[in-house]
């Protein structure tokens, strides 16, 4: 079973989960034929959590190779050549994201949601996809940034970016490029109202959100075909606004960056903004 280990120096937690090795296609990557996500294929999958539709156009089921216990995949769609920004069902996807998060928000100290897309993104299997993952530990990332909230006299989200950076609204959403990008067209969808977590989103947000996050991924696949969606919700009580981050994978990530954990961005985010729109 997968195991946690620290870091000898920071004492940064470390995920081993050594039978992830065993992945039918950990290091290939599968034709339409053979993909374990497709219809007809169901039992190459642990049994299902949930399905939606009848035959189904969504289901949730156990990681046949987890990294943590409790890990899930959500299939987002039946046909295998379909990604996010293509499908009618999105609001299936985005209330499957709510409710699943909502299943493990009790027993976990944090609840990791998020998409990988393309080999470059780190998806080892084609067919659209997300996961999650309930952690027993707050992440490096989100203790970071909850203390970058309980810095600010004022929640740096909740602050409307300057226009040349927005690149569409929402009656309560707003979608747009952030001033400090860590990649090449990074976009941000930041809810207006200050919710902590995914789960505590109204229906009309939750609405709102599933066009905003397909017309994300549809720019950004304009730009590269591999890509990354990663939920950001925080622990009810810390002060963190929960948003979408979605951004391209152009390039890899280098020894500078893994070095020092700063990153290089090549693209003034006014003029990602503007190509995303």
């Amino acid at each position: 079973m997968p195991a946690i280990r620290r870091h000898p120096i920071t004492g940064d937690p470390i995920l081993f989960a050594p039978e992830r090795a065993g992945r039918i296609n950990a290091f290939r990557r599968e034709e339409s034929g053979d993909c374990p996500f497709c219809p007809g294929n169901e039992g190459q999958t642990p049994p299902p959590i949930t399905t939606i539709g009848d035959p189904w156009r969504l289901r949730v089921f156990p990681n046949k190779y987890p990294s943590i216990e409790g890990h899930e995949v959500i299939v987002e769609t039946a046909r295998h050549d379909d990604e996010l920004d293509s499908i009618g069902h999105a609001e299936d996807v985005v209330n499957t994201y709510s409710s699943r998060y909502s299943a493990h928000r009790d027993a976990a100290r944090y609840v990791a949601i998020f998409k990988n897309s393309g080999q470059r993104g780190g998806a080892s299997i084609h067919h659209a996809h997300s996961q999650v993952m309930p952690l027993p530990f707050v992440p490096p990332r989100v203790e970071r940034e909850i203390a970058g909230f309980g810095r600010s006299e004022t929640c740096p989200l909740c602050i409307p970016p300057p226009d040349a950076l927005v690149i569409a609204e929402y009656d309560s959403l707003l979608r747009y490029a952030p001033s400090g990008s860590t990649f090449a067209y990074q976009q941000w969808i930041v809810a207006r109202r200050h919710v902590a977590s995914i789960d505590l989103l109204t229906d009309k947000e939750l609405t709102d959100l599933a066009p905003a996050l397909q017309q994300s991924v549809k720019g950004t696949r304009r730009v590269a075909d591999a890509f990354n969606v990663l939920l950001m919700n925080f622990p009810a009580g810390t002060g963190g606004h929960f948003y979408v981050d979605i951004f391209p994978r152009l390039t890899g990530v280098a020894g500078f960056e893994l070095a020092t954990g700063t990153f290089i961005d090549i693209i003034d985010p006014a003029a990602a903004a503007r190509a995303l729109r």
